[in-house]
């Protein structure tokens, strides 16, 4: 029972855990960006621009974090980096897109804002190859 309330950790589950999480969240951050690019013609002249760069660079800017950086982090190479790019296009998203939606609409990109936060706190682990290239 007291195992419960524990808050010891071991760096065995902590790695493991990171894992999980960098390779969940960049392979679901995936399934959004593979759409976007299999339709780029159809979305690149209405896509929301709320950097006022123009619809279709906003697209490829989105398409470098949902599918580049996405694949960074399932194999955790640049894993930090690649964190601060999805973490930084989720604060876009929930600052300028989705602002005045309810939460069931903002739900998914807190979710991503918060795994890719973590991500960038505490690295990818040693279970990635950012891991094997600092040993």
């Amino acid at each position: 029972m007291k195992n419960l309330f524990s808050v010891r950790w071991s760096h065995g589950l902590v790695n493991l855990s990171l894992l999980v999480l960098r390779v969940g969240t960049g392979l679901m951050l995936l399934t959004h960006g593979l759409p976007k690019l299999m339709h780029f013609e159809d979305m690149s002249g209405h896509f929301a621009d709320p950097l006022h760069v123009g619809p279709t660079f906003s697209l490829i800017i989105v398409l470098i974090s949902e599918i580049i950086c996405a694949f960074l982090l399932v194999i955790g190479l640049l894993s930090r980096p690649a964190a601060a790019v999805v973490f930084v296009e989720m604060c876009i998203i929930l600052l300028f897109i989705h602002h005045h939606d309810p939460f069931a609409r903002q739900e998914l990109a807190w979710h991503y804002l918060i795994s890719s936060f973590t991500l960038l706190c505490c690295g990818p682990g040693r279970i990635s190859i950012d891991g094997m290239i600092s040993r």
